[in-house]
């Protein structure tokens, strides 16, 4: 391998010492080693002027905001001039588009430098590479020299690019040229580690990259068949650099500098919810994180500009700092593909639980890469399409059929499924009958839901019906007419409230497909509660039964049937929960009688009224008394109909679901 002597206009400057003299003799080969790890070093600061530059317009763009002076990124990168963490508190903006930079110039020749060194050990091949050597000159040619610390918004747009599609730019040359010095150190590597190339290491580094690795084992399976997490080691600076390039996205690296019993953790990203998962993974150990808002500026996360994050943690001795560097490695599997996971998530949950799911995935190191790599949503629309015949559009949230806690667990148990299945090497088949059957339950948690909500109805009717006897009987021992008019309020307000129900009864039984019953039934029940709270209006009538205590006696006699019927309607709707549970034939005898019992109330009140209506004419009276008791024990009675009504369908029902 021959040596190429890169151009003295991008600022080399001349090589002195040990290292000219090998260059001399011809051996630069011993040489690359060296300038593949000050290439690591000059990617670590180069990556960190450029957060500066960003950090440094956005706080111009924004001064009312706080923003961090980077001083962690500064001293992770290597970069001993403190005086560059006051250049972010510094900035300005005279002008549109212009912005006032203290030590812009000495950033700029920073840059110049570490892009520099960056490509030396690239360039030092047997033929070079010209295009690579043509592509820097002219991005270096173009770098301003920030006279009078003056940078345009564009420039600094431009240098931190990461958008391929909007032309090249210095950092997509820093990616590029990071991929290429990776693959240079591992194919350097005089050591491998449990899977980590390395180079130039002491002897107390070896524990800590094993430590790192027997964590990053531990949990590199459930990536499947998913490149990446690739790991190098090396030492430089007095310090020991491990690498991992993650997945396959150009900005999605992890670099972490070891010296003494501090590990900084650097991680670079393009989403910025992926970072803060990426930080939310460290709860419970004490990571020292720098500020991540002034990576840049709102909703351009996602358009190419990378993030970067770093995070200090002061280990207590040795043993501390490989358990973190174990911890640390373990993480690594829940980032791969995990924007891709958490886009697919949202489709059936609120963001919030998407992020909850993904996180409680990675604490019990199930991941999401099985979940993705066996389809990813078409699982569960797959599942919903034989199980659950619902009126489910695609892209509407799970959440609404089974609830929000009911959808978290089946979308916990979707991941937990896929995860085991391919570990395990099931059927694809298998796998996907494992997640309809688990859907089955939670329908069935969804038929048991209905259930709960008619049940809570049908007390609805029993409290009404309760207080409309006591009505009647509260006429009978002489009570103002104040007392009955809270009754008629307090009745007012129950069925408002079963109105409720039966709006929620009725939306949620018409996705499940199951609205030919519950939409009958609940509508039904809800005509007993509105009889009922109309009788309970006639009571709160000025002078409403002051003529004949006859009358108001057998009114609260039908008014007792109504409520005898109500507590049965109770009791049916209890037994359908029950029958519904074990479908055993001991289960369903309950229900039918008390579908039977219904019945013969609703005979009972029809037999009570027509001995009321003849009474009633028989006494004669005024019109108003006539029409008064009429219209009451009518209504009653319509309460009883609609009671053997919801009967009815509960037989109906109960027969259907026992002869599958």
């Amino acid at each position: 391998m021959g040596g190429v002597v890169l151009s003295d206009a991008w600022g080399c400057g001349t090589m002195t010492g040990k290292t000219s003299i090998i260059r001399e003799i011809g051996e630069s080969d011993i040489l690359i080693p060296e300038y593949v790890n000050a290439a690591l070093v000059a990617n670590g600061r180069v990556k960190y002027y450029f957060t500066l530059l960003q950090a440094a317009k956005a706080h111009a763009d924004a001064p009312e905001e706080e923003w961090s002076g980077l001083r962690g990124e500064r001293e992770a990168a290597g970069v001993e001039n403190a005086l560059l963490d006051q250049v972010v508190a510094g900035a300005e903006r005279p002008g549109p588009d212009t912005y006032r930079i203290p030590a812009a110039a000495e950033i700029m020749a920073a840059v110049r430098e570490a892009m520099v060194t960056m490509a030396r050990p690239v360039l030092m091949g047997e033929e070079g590479d010209g295009a690579l050597e043509a592509r820097l000159s002219a991005l270096l040619a173009d770098l301003p020299a920030a006279e009078n610390e003056i940078l345009s918004g564009e420039t600094i747009r431009r240098l931190t690019s990461g958008d391929r599609t909007a032309g090249d730019s210095l950092h997509l040359l820093v990616l590029d040229l990071h991929r290429r010095l990776n693959a240079l150190q591992a194919g350097l590597a005089s050591e491998t580690i449990d899977g980590a190339r390395a180079s130039l290491l002491k002897d107390a580094d070896r524990p800590l990259v094993a430590a790192f690795m027997a964590g990053l084992n531990r949990t590199a399976s459930l990536k499947f068949d998913h490149p990446g997490l690739g790991t190098t080691a090396t030492r430089t600076d007095d310090r020991l650099v491990i690498q991992n390039d993650i997945g396959l996205t150009d900005a999605h690296v992890l670099v972490i500098y070891v010296r003494d019993r501090r590990a900084s953790v650097v991680y670079t990203d393009i989403h910025m919810p992926r970072l803060d998962f990426f930080r939310g993974l460290f709860e419970g150990w004490e990571m020292d994180w720098e500020d991540t808002r002034s990576r840049a500026a709102g909703e351009g996360f996602e358009k190419g500009t990378y993030l970067m994050t770093t995070g200090t943690y002061a280990a207590r001795d040795g043993e501390d700092l490989q358990a973190f560097l174990r911890h640390l490695g373990s993480r690594l599997v829940f980032l791969i593909d995990w924007n891709r996971a958490r886009k697919r998530l949202r489709y059936f949950l609120p963001r919030q639980d998407v992020l909850a799911v993904l996180g409680w995935a990675a604490e019990n190191e199930i991941g999401h890469r099985a979940f993705l790599q066996l389809g990813g949503e078409t699982l569960i629309y797959s599942a919903l399409e034989v199980v659950g015949s619902t009126n489910m559009r695609y892209g509407e949230p799970l959440h609404r059929i089974l609830g929000r806690e009911n959808a978290v667990e089946f979308i916990k148990g979707v991941l937990r499924t896929a995860k085991e299945g391919l570990a395990e090497r099931r059927s694809h088949l298998l796998i996907q009958d494992e997640i309809r059957a688990d859907l089955a339950r939670y329908f069935r948690s969804v038929h048991e839901r209905l259930i709960d909500l008619c049940e809570e109805h049908a007390t609805y009717v029993v409290e009404a019906a309760t207080d409309l006897q006591a009505s009647f009987l509260s006429v009978m021992s002489g009570a103002d007419g104040e007392g009955l008019a809270r009754s008629a309020r307090r009745v007012k307000e129950w069925e408002r409230s079963a109105d409720g129900i039966v709006s929620s009864v009725r939306s949620l039984a018409e996705r499940m497909n199951v609205s030919t019953f519950f939409a009958p039934l609940i509508g039904t029940m809800d005509d007993v509660i509105d009889a009922l709270e109309q009788t309970s209006f006639y009571t709160s009538l000025p002078r409403s039964f002051e003529a004949d205590a006859g009358v108001v006696a057998e009114l609260a006699s039908l008014a007792g049937i109504a409520l005898e019927g109500s507590r049965e309607l109770l009791r049916m709707v209890m037994a359908a929960g029950e029958f519904h549970q074990s479908g055993s034939r001991a289960d369903m005898k309950p229900l039918l009688s008390s579908i039977d019992r219904l019945i013969l109330l609703e005979e009972e009140c029809d037999e009570a009224l027509r001995g009321f209506q003849k009474a009633l004419y028989a006494r004669g009276g005024g019109c108003r008394e006539f029409w008064l008791a009429m219209e009451c024990a009518c209504s009653i009675e319509r309460a009883t109909n609609a009671q053997r009504k919801a009967a009815h369908i509960m037989r109906d029902m109960t027969l259907e679901s026992f002869s599958r």
